[in-house]
């Protein structure tokens, strides 16, 4: 009885929210800045936004993408390169929620509020593994960046859940067959700037806007064909936020870490980072 008060108390204090974030894998923050396609621009005018953020050493995709949803660094989560698997790693975690894994996002929000519907649909097929095992009902993986997303709009249509990820790989796929920056790179940007058009339309037909924040980001950038260099350019990543409350066409110039991504979606949940993060909420766009 205890527990479902809290529930109920904590939905009343901050209403329905929705929170949805694309994940763009290799989208970097320079090469952005090089040439935005005109649905991002408008993410930009319309939201809170950065092109500095940081990502984590080294900047490969398992590390970054673990740091982004768990909280901290890879020397406390001891996600350290892409050959991590759960029984097979270099470095233990510092820390272990009821899974036995360093926490999450999404195993704190299934701790802290039962309530809340999240899914997650991720285009590389490792992602899956970054998360505790039975804290999201939906975790699918869907081949192709469009594939990926026409099954997650799919999914939003049916169901609208407070929390939606989306993972999409084709523009790291570009960078490595073609490069950072060439044309075949830019144009896999404006395909997934197209993609979010598609989104948006989604929400906003669902009648959810109001109460939706979306965020795009990403986990690391590139140079030549490759990442993984210790590099501005393969360091920083967009972090762009949409939603209720948010200063319009702010450009955030506070340090943004992909640690603080986590954080951020807890606050706007109304529940406290864990206690294992090192992470915090990016304060200067939630009101």
């Amino acid at each position: 009885m205890r527990s479902l008060l809290l529930i109920l108390l904590a939905s009343a204090a901050f209403g329905q929210r929705h929170v949805v974030v694309v994940g763009v894998d290799g989208l970097g923050g320079a090469m952005l800045g090089e040439e935005t396609p005109q649905q991002i621009q408008e993410l930009m005018d319309t939201g809170a936004w950065t092109l500095h953020g940081r990502g984590v050493l080294p900047t490969v995709s398992s590390p970054n993408w673990a740091s982004m949803i768990m909280g901290a660094v890879p020397e406390l989560h001891g996600v350290t390169s892409n050959d991590w698997q759960p029984d097979k790693f270099d470095i233990a975690p510092a820390c272990k929620g009821p899974a036995g894994r360093f926490p999450t996002v999404f195993g704190l929000l299934h701790e802290q509020r039962p309530e809340l519907r999240m899914a997650v649909f991720h285009d590389w097929q490792d992602f899956g593994r970054l998360i505790e095992p039975g804290v999201v009902p939906v975790l699918r993986h869907v081949e192709g960046s469009r594939q990926t997303m026409a099954a997650a709009i799919e999914y939003w249509k049916q169901a609208k859940p407070d929390l939606l990820f989306v993972h999409l790989d084709a523009v790291d796929h570009a960078g490595h067959s073609h490069g950072w920056s060439t044309d075949q790179y830019r144009k896999s940007v404006s395909a997934i700037g197209e993609l979010l058009d598609e989104l948006r339309g989604a929400i906003s037909e669902s009648g959810t806007a109001e109460s939706t924040f979306l965020l795009l980001t990403a986990d690391h950038g590139g140079t030549g064909t490759s990442h993984g260099h210790p590099t501005q350019r393969d360091l920083e990543i967009p972090w762009i936020l949409n939603g209720p409350g948010v200063p319009a066409g702010h450009e955030i110039h506070a340090l943004v870490r992909t640690i603080d991504t986590a954080a951020t979606i807890a606050s706007i949940f109304g529940v406290a980072s864990h206690p294992c993060w090192t992470g915090k909420p990016v304060a200067e766009v939630l009101r």
